[in-house]
């Protein structure tokens, strides 16, 4: 099964330059220009971020007309592609990532550094992600509760979730339990059913598996999932919570292309911010905040701002020469959803194109309703939750999640090909069922061994550091093998790819030290790091953010994104991010007496 060929890539890529143009954002990029700031600005709230979170945090902060908003991004305006589905392999590694890469360990990723991709870019993550969207698992938020997080269990944030939600598709709406309709963010199924998805789904109902709503009543099983989209084109937070209000509401500033560098405090009291122009360094200011500072980074920007500004661990920033403003344990907890690319099959069904096939998607795409395989994410439009040998199976609560990850190869290596770099999920002769280790029990470390804020910071994710984890992703490897029995895969002509990868190749198939081989050679990170300001009780010696998500000793100052889970969801965090911001939103405007809707 050849992989796209070079003359199908060049059509593929001229297409998508002419759309790009032709579907051209009409926001002019000089109204979000650095140029619009003025060096002393006063504000009511700066928020440092505008990603996933600090997109819904401008829009709800802005419904109260009296205050004066600043949203802030080091990215720039989202372009044309990010909102055609397919695309989102294309995303990550382009110039809308951060492309950061962890330091190299032993026991991932073939003790190669690995890919954390990171949006930059208006919307964050949500603009370059696979659109999943999934809320993790009740169980996690009573535990956040149990931890001294009072608030946040899932009684207190299904309504926040619900509160986003436009839920597109009827048979899911109409569960008003736990779905809703009437919010900023539209979710729904994919308008373009993949060929293969049925008979993957079939394939897991064969092994045991039931069909699940698993945002619903039910997680263990298998789902065709739900995704920020409306009706096959992206749902960024930027698309849904900024492009409806941001030429309406004059109290909303918003500024492309400058990064935060510190934040200014009075004593230890937050009161503004520093920044410089992202593409042009010439451009710098001081900016006040009368009343908050609000950090919506992310995981891994949020912690280095706050580590550059002074707030951090007291011998780090002592050893850099940073002036300690709050010594607090920032960089710490830093866990992801950890898989690896082990388990692959070829599929009867290949949907490799050539360029003709390229011409009639573009054209379904682009001169339909939004539809043809452009307008979704091939096999990545299935997912399945199972159970480990540590899982409680006596309550709902799954600990390994099953991506359906789509590639192009015409090799007989397993993982990604360097084909794969260029094809669109929709393309694809080969599916690897990636398992994911949904409550890790490693935790890693985010640090800096520089002042400089243009410098990276160190990322050391310690995957793999225990039993716990390793036997955890095993459990999957084995589950995964076994749809190679089902009677969905043999009579749709899916075939189990055993081919080792090289550094395995001394191992049989199939033996405990073959998958721990596997597991550390094809390491992969479902880019769903969190936790570096950590959300905890005053009792807890790692917060760094208390329940209203103020940083713990520095007035006015809060973090509100992914980085405050004290332990990552069982899920995809997007979803679980956008609830974040709805809530810390509310919490902000209770501090201030503001009535909340």
């Amino acid at each position: 099964m050849p992989a796209l060929t070079c003359a199908a890539v060049s059509t593929l890529q001229s297409f998508v330059s002419i759309m790009g143009v032709f579907f051209a954002t009409q926001t002019p990029a000089d109204l979000s220009s650095p140029k619009t700031l003025k060096d002393g600005e006063v504000f009511d709230f700066i928020i440092a971020g505008g990603g996933a979170a600090g997109c819904v945090l401008a829009n709800r902060l802005s419904e109260v007309e009296d205050w004066n908003v600043l949203l802030l991004e080091a990215g720039g305006e989202e372009p044309f592609e990010s909102q055609i589905p397919a695309f989102g392999n294309n995303l990550k590694l382009s110039y809308l990532d951060w492309q950061y890469t962890t330091e190299p360990e032993s026991t991932s990723c073939g003790g190669e550094p690995c890919q954390w991709p990171r949006g930059k870019v208006l919307g964050g993550g949500s603009s370059i992600n696979d659109m999943i969207y999934n809320r993790g698992n009740r169980y996690d938020y009573d535990l956040w509760e149990q931890w001294g997080n009072t608030g946040w269990s899932y009684k207190d944030v299904l309504p926040y979730f619900k509160k986003s939600e436009n839920n597109l598709d009827p048979d899911i709406a109409n569960d008003t339990t736990y779905h809703s309709v009437g919010g900023y963010q539209s979710v729904g199924r994919f308008p373009y059913t993949d060929g293969n998805l049925n008979p993957i789904m079939k394939g897991f109902e064969d092994i045991g598996y039931k069909v699940v709503d698993f945002n619903g009543r039910q997680v263990l099983g298998v789902a065709h999932l739900q995704a920020t989209n409306h009706y096959g084109v992206r749902r960024s937070t930027n698309e849904a919570f900024l492009t409806p209000i941001r030429h309406i509401r004059n109290n909303l500033k918003i500024v492309t292309n400058v990064r935060v560098t510190k934040i200014l405090f009075d004593g230890k009291k937050a009161v503004g911010i520093e920044y410089v122009g992202e593409k042009d360094k010439c451009i710098s200011g001081k900016l006040k905040a009368s009343k908050e500072v609000i950090v919506s980074c992310g995981s891994i920007n949020s912690p280095q701002l706050l580590l550059q500004s002074g707030i951090g661990p007291k011998e780090t920033l002592e050893n850099l020469g940073i002036p300690v403003i709050k010594n607090l344990k920032v960089g710490y907890n830093l866990h992801d959803h950890t898989g690896s690319f082990v388990v692959s099959y070829f599929v009867g069904n290949s949907t490799r194109p050539n360029s003709d096939d390229i011409n009639r998607d573009a054209i379904l795409y682009s001169q339909t309703n939004r539809n043809g395989p452009w307008s979704g994410i091939g096999s990545l439009s299935v997912t399945a939750y199972a159970n480990s040998r540590y899982a409680n199976t006596s309550i709902d609560f799954p600990d390994i999640q099953f991506s359906t990850i789509p590639s192009t190869t015409d090799s007989k290596e397993p993982g990604y090909c360097e084909n794969n770099a260029v094809s669109p999920w929709c393309y694809y002769n080969r599916i690897t069922f990636m398992p994911a280790i949904l409550r890790p029990t490693c935790r890693g470390l985010l640090t800096i061994n520089s002042s400089d804020p243009f410098d990276r910071p160190l990322l050391y994710p310690n995957n793999f550091c225990d039993d716990h984890d390793m036997n955890t992703i095993i459990d999957g490897f084995v589950a995964a093998t076994k749809l190679a029995e089902s009677k969905s895969f043999k009579e749709n002509g899916f075939v189990l790819d055993k081919t080792p990868p090289p550094k395995c190749a001394h191992l049989e198939y199939g033996t405990e030290p073959y998958w721990r081989c596997g597991a550390m050679v094809g390491t992969h990170s479902n880019y769903h790091a969190v936790g570096t300001c950590k959300m905890g009780p005053d009792t807890d010696p790692d917060a760094v953010v208390d329940p209203n998500l103020r940083v713990y000793g520095v007035p006015n100052l809060r973090v509100i994104d992914s980085s405050i889970m004290p332990q990552v969801v069982s899920g995809n965090t997007n979803a679980p991010t956008i609830m974040i911001a709805e809530k810390g939103a509310d919490l902000v405007k209770k501090s201030y007496g503001i009535p909340i809707h």
